[in-house]
């Protein structure tokens, strides 16, 4: 009759080698693993949504399947194949189904744009929204070949791009939480070198798996800081979650830990 209680005790047994990720506000040690100078490089939440949710699309156009993605290529020589893509969204006018649109078809996309200005010398954004202009003609022979996102006898706002399909409703929740992290630095924040990514590792099972909790933080001014430095953070919203906030801020430089090196990151605590 006792038996019943040993999976209860098992599980609690394999709890208790378990490490929980830091609660925001709550104090920790991390590592810097990449220090962002481009805003559009910020890669938390979805970025090729971004533009989208700036342009003004709602949650309740994307859960009705209007907003669509897809892709197109321009010539670069500096890019594998010789061409660099650029994924794009664009959304459909009310009562026009995505499901109307086959993955893979061809549709123009009138004047496209990045979710914020492109530094002058800056690289190329590589997600933009615009108007959906309508299904592009004589394309669905070319399936195989990449969509280039200039075609003659077009307007250069014009873009052609091949789609992939709707996306998710589910996705806005999480694209929106990342977009207001984004929005929570500055351009000087970025210019400055002080918008940080930064990890750590809490072990999962004991003996077993490591999981990594990121963070998006901002460093103090006076404190350069640079790809492996180990820091004492307080913990906020993570990255790629559906919290907008608190931000993670970054404390002060930790002389008391090193960095592990190779692909590992410092202990949380």
């Amino acid at each position: 009759m006792q038996r019943p209680m040993l999976l209860p005790l098992f599980a609690a047994a394999l709890l208790a080698g378990c490490e929980t990720a830091p609660r925001a506000g709550a104090d920790t040690r991390a590592q810097v693993v990449e220090v962002l100078r481009e805003r559009q490089a910020l890669r938390d939440g979805h970025p090729e949504l971004h533009p989208a949710l700036r342009a003004g699309v709602t949650a309740q156009e994307m859960e009705a399947g209007r907003l669509v993605q897809g892709e197109c290529a321009e010539p670069d020589a500096t890019r594998p194949l010789g061409l660099r893509w650029t994924g794009v969204t664009a959304l459909l006018p009310a009562g026009t189904a995505a499901a109307s649109l086959a993955p893979g078809s061809v549709i123009e996309v009138r004047d496209p744009r990045p979710a914020w200005p492109v530094r002058p010398g800056g690289p190329p954004p590589a997600h933009l929204h615009g108007g959906f202009a309508g299904s592009a003609a004589g394309t669905a022979d070319a399936a195989r070949t990449p969509t280039l996102c200039h075609a003659a006898g077009l307007p250069g706002s014009v873009w052609r791009v091949r789609l992939r399909g709707a996306v998710p409703g589910w996705m806005h929740p999480f694209a929106q939480a990342g977009l207001q992290r984004l929005e929570a630095f500055s351009d000087d924040d970025f210019r400055a070198g002080r918008v940080l990514r930064l990890a750590c590792q809490l072990k999962v099972v004991d003996g077993g798996d490591w999981y990594a909790p990121v963070w998006i933080a901002r460093a103090p001014e006076g404190l350069p800081l640079r790809v492996g430095d180990v820091v004492r953070l307080r913990a906020g919203a993570e990255a790629q979650s559906k919290d907008a906030g608190p931000a993670a801020e970054v404390l002060a430089r930790d002389s008391s830990a090193s960095a592990p090196g190779g692909n590992a990151v410092v202990r949380c605590r």
